[in-house]
């Protein structure tokens, strides 16, 4: 509900919006807005905490506000998500995973997926995370996955990991995809779960969402997580 000080401000389409709401570097914005949520931010501050230009993030804001997804009670009043689930399934609309996404294929020989994630504990926060069906297997078990997904930072990472988890490489069709991160946003919020790095759930739900054998029905039931976990903590 808009209170009667949070209407929307009105925007003219031209250069104070950005032309693609979700493009890699728009989504480190929403990302942040998301994560946080119900959070309110001054652009200075989301500017900061995002790592992105504060003229880009106040286009970022005012693209927000037009598309009724925002509100500010004024110029110089914080941003404040209006629609959180409606912004999440857009961003995760817009987006595709396996599209979109470099990965480098590996192959391992341990069929029990959850004595393979077990080799991944105790390694340093950042140097991975976990996402697609693995990710949801220790966040909100729903189906048990065949392969394995994490993001990376940089292609030479995958080596080094590789080695070191035993891996076998392959050209295409392995178990193990390493997807280099199209930014280091891709890690912000990323929690630990049984000593095992995995990203946010907000950047799980969207890797999930059109993801084929079974993606969508792992999003809406980690969704249902997210929205029982909100409601606990605004009790």
């Amino acid at each position: 509900m808009i209170t009667k000080n949070e209407q929307p401000l009105n925007s003219e389409h031209g250069p104070d919006l950005v032309a693609n709401l979700f493009s890699k570097k728009a989504t480190d914005i929403i990302r942040v807005l998301l994560v946080n949520y119900p959070k309110t931010w001054a652009l200075r501050d989301l500017s900061k905490e995002s790592v992105t230009a504060l003229g880009y993030t106040s286009r970022v804001s005012n693209t927000l506000i037009s598309q009724r997804l925002a509100v500010r009670a004024s110029a110089r009043s914080e941003l404040k998500i209006m629609a959180p689930e409606d912004l999440l399934k857009r961003w995760a609309t817009f987006s595709h995973f396996v599209s979109n996404t470099t990965f480098i294929d590996y192959y391992t020989s341990e069929q029990d997926i959850g004595k393979f994630l077990g080799r991944l504990k105790g390694r340093k926060p950042g140097e991975y995370a976990l996402t697609g069906l693995a990710g949801a297997l220790l966040v909100e078990p729903f189906v048990r996955p065949t392969n394995t997904h994490m993001y990376i930072r940089k292609e030479s990472d995958a080596g080094k990991l590789a080695h070191e988890l035993d891996l076998m490489p392959v050209e295409e069709n392995g178990n193990v995809k390493f997807a280099i991160a199209p930014s280091n946003g891709i890690f912000y919020g990323a929690q630990e779960i049984d000593g095992i790095r995995v990203v946010s759930d907000i950047q799980l739900y969207v890797d999930l969402y059109n993801y084929p054998a079974r993606g969508r029905e792992a999003a809406r039931e980690l969704w249902k997580k997210i929205e029982n976990r909100r409601n606990k903590t605004q009790d």
